[in-house]
Parts: structure tokens; C-alpha cells; sequence
């Protein structure tokens, strides 16, 4: 079973982004299916100074990061 579909990523979850760089962020909008054949586009919230960056991911390149207790 597709982990993604059973645990969706929502706004406000932090995730990794899987890439060699492996950066994280914070989720802060989902611009909806306007990946390649409509898959789901986030946008990410990056640490920066003095301002934040922002990416847009597609959710296949996006982990959830559990939150700690």
C-alpha cells in the first residue's frame, strides 16, 4: 500500500524533500494537481535569513516528518 495516499501530507506538517540535498521545510499550501498527470503540488516553506524561501514540490519527492513526542 502507497504510504502517501494512507497518510496525506496536510499544510502545517514538516517534511523532507528527497533530494541529494535532502532539505526540509514546512508545508504551506497545496496548489493541487498541476504536477505531471495531476499530481499534487506543494508549496514548501524553507528556513532562510534574513526571509524564508519558498520551493513548489511535486508529493512524490516529499516525506513526511513524523513529529516528535
Amino acid at each position: 500500500m502507497d504510504t502517501q495516499k494512507a497518510n496525506p501530507i496536510k499544510i502545517g506538517d514538516r517534511v523532507k524533500i528527497l533530494s541529494p540535498g535532502g532539505m526540509t521545510g514546512r508545508v504551506v499550501e497545496l496548489r493541487g494537481p498541476l504536477g505531471p498527470k495531476g499530481a499534487q503540488v506543494y508549496r514548501i516553506q524553507l528556513r532562510g535569513k534574513p526571509k524564508p524561501a519558498y520551493i513548489e514540490v511535486v508529493e512524490e519527492q516529499l516525506e513526511a516528518i513524523p513529529a516528535s513526542s
